[in-house]
């Protein structure tokens, strides 16, 4: 990649974070996504992060510290791509989706005069 062009794209996401004026909710200070795990990215999977952390900064860190188990347990063979970072980001999402349906469950308990009948309750309703 043209190192001129690396430069403006770094230059324009720096612009972008300090019109946001949000700041990295990280106990390790104003650090950008991914500096921890920049190893194990490729260039392309690294800008990704960073996107993705000003958007939604809870699911940068989130893949952020998915790759880091990942590394500690010594499971990462090869550079993560971008296409690999979308898979984790995909299924970071699904998980957060599951988590927020909403599943009503109707359990329909029977009564001891339903008990002690030994008929089927719904000839009950035809009679």
């Amino acid at each position: 990649m043209d190192p001129e062009l690396q430069a403006i794209r770094e230059a324009r996401l720096a612009e972008i974070k300090r019109q946001s004026g949000q700041s990295n909710r990280d106990d390790q200070g104003s650090r950008p996504a991914g500096d921890s795990i920049a190893a194990f990215l490729e260039s392309e999977a690294s800008e990704r992060l960073s996107r993705v952390s000003l958007v939604r900064p809870d699911r940068a860190h989130a893949v952020e510290g998915y790759i880091q188990q990942l590394a500690s347990r010594g499971q990462i063979t090869h550079k993560i791509t971008e296409h690999e970072i979308v898979e984790i980001l995909n299924g970071i999402a699904r998980d957060e989706k599951r988590k927020n349906d909403t599943k009503i469950i109707f359990d329909r308990r029977e009564t001891a005069a339903d008990l002690s009948n030994g008929e089927d309750s719904e000839d009950d309703f035809f009679d």
